[in-house]
């Protein structure tokens, strides 16, 4: 048999209008706008030996790392994640894998999901049972919510499986609808150009923490964060109308207001702060931590011309900016090579 790759996209969440389950209950369905980036993916190419084993190469931070997997028993290490696809996929695989990525380690752009998705797709690959992409989104959505208990929303399974750049997604009755969003060349041309996307550090808080509290406080005051759920789900729907019409500037204030509705739902979620005032002092209109909060990465919206500028201020405060280009419509998620 040949070599099997596979490749799927990292995401940016530009608005989240509610993709869990207990937020969705509360304001009966949710939805989200986020974008999938070609610059930005995992890998995974399955070698034709007899070695059960792992060789991950970080790209971002130049390191490789080879393990043996002696057995497919969850012991709460790095390699759950994996064991638990081999397990749920082809317990009888006995072969090797190589993972490329260029995702830095909880940047908060999805990388475990997109890693899960990519490895979902090449065992079924080598199996011979390629599926689509909605049932490839719901078996990688299983083993990390129901097998693994990682807490977390929809979105990165759907992004990571169904691809194609910007996209709405809604939610509701644990169903998922993915609808493009459609952008004249221009404005997506604009959006890239002025876009920045940094990494700062790892999160201080692990994404189920954040989402166990967000639960809790959901549960507390379920008024006051039903109305800021409510807001955020209306906010997401402006952003796709200025997207949609071409006006960033605009689309650029919204990811303000999404980020200062965020904070209001967790006290854990946090962020360098001085990071997004130098930013916006430099001439950044808009910007948002990615992910669940609590570290990661920053993503920004500069006025044109202005984003080396906002890059040389915030330099001292990052560790690496992380190329930001987004997947055409026509590019699926993932994809697989022979």
């Amino acid at each position: 048999m040949e070599t099997i790759t596979t490749r799927c996209p990292a995401r940016i969440s530009f608005g989240n209008g509610g993709d869990t389950d207990y937020y969705i209950k509360e304001i009966g369905w949710g939805c989200l706008i986020n974008a999938t980036l070609s610059s930005v993916f995992f890998e995974c190419t399955i070698l034709n030996n007899e070695e059960r084993a792992i060789i991950y190469n970080d790209l971002h931070n130049n390191t490789s790392e080879k393990n043996i997997i002696q057995n497919l028993r969850l012991t709460g290490d790095k390699l759950d994640l994996i064991k638990a696809t081999i397990s749920y996929i082809n317990p009888y695989f006995r072969k090797s894998i190589i993972i490329n990525t260029n995702i830095p380690k909880e940047s908060g752009l999805g990388g475990s999901s997109t890693l899960n998705v990519a490895l979902v797709l090449a065992l079924l690959k080598e199996k011979q049972e390629l599926t689509n992409a909605e049932e490839l989104a719901k078996i990688s959505y299983y083993i990390e919510r129901k097998i693994l208990q990682v807490e977390g929303g929809y979105q990165d399974q759907w992004a990571a499986a169904y691809g194609r750049g910007l996209n709405l997604m809604t939610f509701k009755n644990k169903r998922v609808e993915v609808t493009p969003i459609k952008v004249s060349l221009d404005t997506l041309r604009k959006l890239e150009e002025n876009s920045l996307l940094v990494y700062f550090s790892k999160r201080t808080e692990s994404g189920t923490a954040i989402h166990k509290d967000q639960e809790r406080t959901m549960k507390e005051n379920p008024e006051e964060k039903k109305k800021i759920l409510l807001e955020k789900r209306d906010n997401v729907l402006r952003i796709k109308e200025y997207l949609e019409k071409g006006d960033l500037e605009k689309f650029a204030e919204c990811l303000n207001r999404e980020w200062e509705l965020k904070q209001q739902l967790s006290t854990k979620i946090t962020a360098r702060d001085e990071i997004f005032k130098i930013a916006l002092e430099n001439g950044a209109i808009g910007g948002k931590l990615c992910g669940a909060g609590a570290g990661g990465a920053y993503y920004f919206f500069c006025k044109q011309g202005k984003k080396e500028q906002v890059l040389q201020a915030i330099k001292p405060l990052i560790e690496k900016e992380i190329p930001f280009k987004i997947q055409r419509a026509e590019e699926q998620g993932g994809y697989f090579e022979a």
